[in-house]
């Protein structure tokens, strides 16, 4: 790589302005001073400095969806070596982190980063971020009681409840419910139908945010592409997600 653009994507500026710094005798090649903007350098070998201070590229920041499968924690590790999210995903040269959670027996989108303050911003209950649920029940769900599910329910003091709750068919009952969170309580879905009389059989997320599963098989991955990142930037109202 030339090392002007070597500096560029180290953050100094444009390749222009790293052109003048290397006019400035101020940069050096593993100790040496550079030669110029079109020296080559091999970012993985070579130290490059400015001013005496080692410079590194920027790595751009990770965006991975999952179709997470039943029987598998979202955790980074276990200690009772049970199966995780982690073994699903490809190797990568930086480090994941899974954002929110779904419980080991819930399905569908988990969204990783390699950028842990995006993450945190991602899940908290501060900035609304909408989670899209179809679930499952054990018996038909009568449609007078959707309303009960947004209103809440206190369960050992803790209200649970949905934004929307609608049937995931027509008529007056199904057994299949589309819930939309904002909220991340831990089991809260599960927690809350059964307080109102129901168990739940299968809850599939399938929406995350500006996210959507689609056809994404269970159990494999995709990185996100330049406009669902911009999607997820305008969420969480940063400017810049890299």
């Amino acid at each position: 790589m030339r090392l002007n653009k070597f500096l560029a994507s180290c953050g100094l500026g444009s390749r222009r302005s790293c052109e003048t710094l290397i006019a400035e005798g101020i940069v050096e090649v593993n100790g040496a001073p550079a030669t110029g903007p079109f020296q080559q350098v091999d970012p993985d070998k070579d130290r490059v400095t400015v001013a005496g201070e080692t410079v590194r590229q920027r790595r751009r920041a990770v965006y991975l969806m999952l179709h997470k499968p039943r029987g598998y924690l979202t955790t980074v590790s276990d200690s009772q070596s049970r199966r995780t999210v982690m073994e699903l995903l490809p190797r990568s040269a930086v480090r994941l982190f899974p954002v929110g959670r779904l419980d080991r027996d819930s399905e569908g989108l988990l969204l990783f980063t390699s950028n842990g303050d995006v993450a945190n911003r991602l899940a908290h209950p501060r900035y609304g971020i909408q989670r899209f649920y179809r679930v499952e029940v054990n018996t038909p769900f009568p449609a007078s009681r959707l309303k009960d599910l947004e209103r809440g329910v206190f369960v050992d003091r803790e209200l649970l409840s949905v934004a929307r709750a609608r049937l995931a068919s027509r008529g007056d009952s199904s057994r299949r419910l589309d819930l939309v969170l904002v909220t991340g309580k831990k089991r809260e879905i599960r927690r809350l139908l059964h307080a109102s009389g129901f168990d739940v059989v299968r809850i599939l997320r399938y929406g995350f945010g500006p996210l959507r599963l689609d056809d994404l098989p269970e159990g494999k991955t995709r990185r996100l592409s330049a406009d669902e990142v911009r999607g997820l930037q305008r969420a969480v109202g940063l400017k810049n997600l890299d």
